[in-house]
């Protein structure tokens, strides 16, 4: 359950792949631009609620209007967003669902060695059945369960971009809060704050060293055993690299060390190795190769005190024809449910294959194939997946 950094973009619409449409035009409204979109997906769901015997198969409609609001004066930026997600699933309307997401967020530059980002999220958003608290047993409510994120986070940075020297200093506070109200479900509801400082020394034109330091307190609501809480703090430091346009890659290494401390004595804390890499590619101007991967300690979604993940993610963004491209993604993770006895070890797959036309500057067309697989030494919450979906992207 990591919904602590929303990474949806209000912009960013288009369900399946990571394309949308290109150069969007706005309307004036005197000082802002507002530019609107909406996307229409129809997804074939031949296991809607990702069960190891009881396969649902259903044909979903999700339709996602969104607009965005964006004021630019000088070289600092004002933006609001909103974005609905409905779906209808014909076969299992107990997976129908209606999602809201709110943004707000300013980018200043005080002035050449002084910068703030400042940005807000309200997601009043969802899990589906079977994923979260319900993996493998997505039968267990009779609705998505749904749960309300809102989150602030700033970042400032002192040092001019020319310098050999730059440091940001970041905050953030987040709160998890799901709307079923028995005492199980109460037990997730949480709080988080997030501070934490990079350091960056350039070594040269293009490539900086970075120094990363960052503390979180994870406070949770409710307790099922008030003698053992989840209350936990996490502290994290990195030594690494980062570079830009160099041989056709841009990207970082990091490396350091991790803890995640509980206030109960009887949970198990952990100590150990910290990295994160991410690395995009060119090695033409019309195709692009990403590679990200890092390591994370994730709250409990109900077994052990807490999931050690390892996650390992790619794309290839490929333009064949001035309007059609090709989008292939993978990730693969391992997630270890450490504590409290468990032995649990999940792998996830996902493999997603799309085919983007650009029929107009302002629609995009999208086909796509998705596997999905969970593997467990768990058998009854093991899954395979498949998904099929067209989707268009209408903008300005």
């Amino acid at each position: 359950m990591q919904k602590l950094y929303l990474a949806t973009a209000v912009s960013s619409i288009l369900i399946g792949g990571n394309v949308s449409a290109q150069d969007a035009a706005g309307i004036d409204l005197g000082g802002f631009q507002l530019f609107p979109t909406v996307a229409l997906d129809l997804t074939l769901d031949d296991n809607v609620i990702r069960s190891s015997d009881d396969e649902i198969r259903s044909y979903k409609r999700t339709v996602v209007p969104a607009f965005t609001l964006v004021n630019n004066y000088g070289p600092n930026q004002i933006q609001f967003g909103y974005q609905l997600t409905r779906a209808d699933y014909y076969s299992s309307s107990a997976d129908d669902f209606t999602d809201h997401l709110l943004s707000a967020s300013a980018a200043l530059e005080l002035n050449s060695r002084n910068r703030l980002n400042v940005s807000a999220l309200y997601d009043d958003g969802h899990d589906d059945r079977g994923t979260s608290f319900t993996i493998g047993n997505g039968d267990s409510i009779n609705s998505v369960d749904t749960y309300k994120n809102p989150s602030v986070n700033a970042v400032y940075s002192y040092g001019a971009m020319t310098a050999k020297g730059r440091v940001d200093f970041t905050a953030g506070y987040s709160i998890v809060d799901y709307d079923i109200d028995t005492d199980r479900y109460r037990s997730r509801d949480l709080d988080r704050a997030d501070l934490g400082s990079t350091f960056y020394y350039r070594v040269m034109p293009a490539t900086d060293l970075t120094f990363d330091v960052t503390y979180a307190d994870v406070s949770y609501d409710f307790a099922l055993d008030p003698t053992q809480p989840l209350d936990s703090t996490e502290t994290r430091a990195l030594v690494g690299a980062q570079w830009e346009s160099t041989a056709k890659t841009t990207g970082y290494v990091k490396v350091g060390y991790r803890n995640k401390d509980f206030a109960a004595a009887g949970r198990e804390s952990f100590n150990g190795l910290d990295w994160r890499v991410g690395v995009t590619w060119e090695p033409l101007t019309y195709s692009t190769v990403d590679f990200t991967a890092f390591t994370n300690t994730n709250e409990t979604n109900g077994e052990g005190d807490f999931i050690e993940t390892n996650t390992y993610r790619a794309s290839w963004d490929h333009q064949w024809l001035e309007r059609t491209s090709t989008t292939v993604n993978a990730s693969y993770s391992t997630d270890t449910y450490t504590g409290a006895g468990s032995d649990r070890e999940d792998k996830n797959t996902t493999i997603g294959m799309f085919l983007n036309y650009e029929m107009r500057r302002w629609v995009l067309i999208q086909a796509g194939y998705t596997f999905d697989q969970r593997s467990s030494n768990r058998e009854t919450i093991e899954f395979d997946r498949n998904l099929f979906s067209v989707s268009a992207t209408v903008s300005l």
